[in-house]
């Protein structure tokens, strides 16, 4: 009997307790896995940029290593504007291989590579076969330098020289409206690739200054 006169059940307010207890640790879960998300979404877009700029100047810079003035029936070695750059060169592979695949591949037929931005995605080819880089971007800007001045388009047969240097800036994420040129802002990613075959010593010896 006494045990029956002492056991007794939750009063209402214990029961609101324990399920406010139980809410907030339910919100701070939430939290933890929103966070967590959004951590992970910044890890893999972060990721996507670093390799999709990497790709980029790997590949123009490979180019220009071997770029030529004059294409032949090609056209113009490097011709470009500000939103896309083509590259004629004698060879993409330098560096790689034996000295006589080197040699056979300075003679081989001219290579293009062609980069350029529209609607957001970067698209580059080379040999006929292109590929969109992972990364959005809210815009990408080329410029050349040639005769001490940068230009926002470039033409080898017009100029009767390979540019100096190339400058390629982007600036990642999705632009909300159409962007001017004056509220680009900093660049996420920006450099400056010296053309070593680029007529006279300033060619030869470009130094990216910072801020041009």
């Amino acid at each position: 009997m006494n045990r029956r006169r002492n056991a007794r059940g939750f009063t209402l307010l214990e029961a609101l307790i324990a399920v406010g207890m139980l809410m907030l640790l339910l919100g701070a879960l939430a939290m933890f896995v929103e966070d967590l998300t959004r951590t992970r979404q910044f890890s893999a877009r972060t990721a996507a940029q670093t390799r999709s700029a990497d790709a980029l100047y790997s590949v123009l810079e490979a180019a220009l290593q071997t770029a030529v003035v004059d294409g032949g029936p090609l056209g113009s070695g490097v011709t470009g504007t500000d939103r896309s750059v083509r590259v004629l060169s004698s060879r993409t592979d330098a560096g790689s291989g034996s000295v006589r695949e080197l040699a056979r591949a300075a003679f081989a037929a001219l290579s293009a590579t062609e980069i350029g931005e529209s609607s957001g995605n970067i698209t580059v080819t080379r040999g006929g076969a292109s590929s969109v880089l992972p990364a959005t971007v809210r815009a990408m800007r080329v410029r050349y330098w040639s005769e001490g001045g940068w230009a926002d388009s470039f033409d080898s047969l017009s100029a009767g020289s390979l540019p100096q240097a190339v400058e390629v800036a982007l600036w990642f994420g999705v632009a909300a409206a159409p962007l001017e040129e004056d509220n680009f802002g900093t660049p996420d990613r920006v450099r400056t690739i010296a053309v070593p075959d680029a007529a006279g010593a300033d060619g030869a010896n470009f130094m990216p200054e910072a801020g041009l």
